[in-house]
């Protein structure tokens, strides 16, 4: 096994990129960073062993900062058996065919975003049209009504301001603001929900039961705060689709020409754009991993965005391939912390998408106009500038 010398990850994206290609499978960084890992079955492997890699790796959040609304609910940082209960008791109301019965109320969001979009030269993609069409599906299914949707649409901008290493410095504190904001909004809105209940999802979150257990109200209004922050991939999703497709113009041409392969491309986008850079886990007993073992209590860092370009699994990975034969990648992750939203983001992306492809002749990104998300983090952007030639609409 050849070993690569470490150094630090670059927050430029083109040399992050680089970066990932040179790492070994398992590689040990010095002093106290941690282990890394790069290779697809690896990464898979580590994903999958939660008795060995613990997902509680957040500091405890204070019960006086307004951060708590993370903390209870939050299956992402979450082990078993806790997890497996909570998941049991969302699963029951977030169901899979729930979802595709979303389908006529997304398409109505798409369409009120896209009309006010229509007609431009260009627009911010990500302010005025993906955060507030996450925002607004997200809102609506939940039962939040009018008033209500415009603050979960400033709470998305705010959150993709965490990942800006442009942002001004106030970005935390903006947070820190929308959440307190949020959480009196949720805990008033679930108490209204529990005396009159509907056929919102917040409804569904209030009668699910697992062996007489239900959900408490610091629980769901935690597990909205959860459906937000981790909602904001399929926002970064449709905008990396535009800045891959701008970059593949021949793509978008054989997606105008070919319908049928837009799941597939939504597919590849996700691989070569991995939303999600990487993930941490901590050992909670020695394990080996790619023939290194890596004693218990250290910090892993799971690299997602190297995993689906590895040359071990993917056929040139470092291909944008809307026609891609196999595509395993794990952008939504592996294992019991497999996406619960998958099944909402694919179906937000495919409608949003087709209806672009759908109204436009021609798209294109502005680079001038466009603030890259720091790539150590995740691969999108904060503010995107595209530039629309539309169709004549009938």
């Amino acid at each position: 096994m050849t070993t690569s010398v470490w150094t630090p990850p670059p927050a430029d994206e083109a040399e992050l990129t680089e970066w990932l290609r040179a790492r070994d499978p398992v590689t040990r960084a010095p002093g106290a960073g941690g282990w890394h890992v790069f290779g697809y079955p690896e990464v898979k492997e580590v994903l999958a062993d939660h008795g060995a890699f613990s997902n509680a790796v957040v500091r405890p959040v204070p019960d006086d900062s307004p951060m708590r609304l993370y903390r209870t609910g939050n299956l992402t940082w979450m082990d078993p058996p806790r997890h497996r209960n909570l998941r049991g008791l969302v699963s029951q109301a977030f169901t899979p065919r729930w979802v595709a019965g979303l389908e006529p109320m997304i398409r109505e969001t798409v369409a009120t975003f896209l009309d006010g979009l229509r007609g431009r030269a260009e627009a911010d993609f990500v302010r005025e049209f993906a955060s507030p069409v996450v925002a607004t599906v997200i809102a609506r299914m939940l039962g939040i009504p009018g008033k209500g949707q415009q603050l979960f649409q400033e709470w998305s901008r705010s959150l993709l301001a965490l990942a800006d290493p442009s942002a001004e410095g106030n970005g935390l504190q903006q947070v820190l603001t929308r959440t307190q904001i949020a959480e009196a909004y949720l805990h008033r809105f679930v108490a209204r929900r529990r005396a009159a209940p509907t056929d919102d999802l917040t409804s569904k979150l209030i009668a699910a039961e697992i062996d007489g257990e239900r959900l408490g109200d610091d629980e769901i209004a935690g597990l909205i705060a959860l459906l937000m922050s981790t909602g904001q991939a399929a926002t970064i999703t449709l905008v990396n689709a535009m800045i891959v497709l701008g970059r593949h113009p021949e793509a978008v041409a054989e997606l105008r020409a070919r319908p049928e392969l837009l799941d597939p491309a939504i597919d590849e986008v996700m691989r070569y754009r991995s939303e999600t850079t990487r993930v941490e886990r901590r050992t909670v007993r020695d394990v080996v991993i790619g023939g290194h073992e890596i004693p218990a209590g250290q910090s892993v860092s799971v690299w997602i965005a190297a995993a689906n370009r590895d040359p071990r699994v993917f056929d040139d990975p470092h291909v944008f391939d809307v026609g891609r034969a196999r595509n395993p990648h794990i952008a939504f992750g592996h294992g019991i912390h497999y996406c619960l939203g998958a099944p909402l983001a694919r179906l937000e992306i495919r409608i949003a998408l087709r209806e672009l492809l759908d109204s436009t002749l021609d798209f294109a990104i502005d680079p001038a106009g466009t603030r890259l998300l720091d790539p150590r983090l995740m691969f999108g952007a904060s503010e995107a500038t595209v530039r629309f030639t539309w169709k004549e609409k009938q």
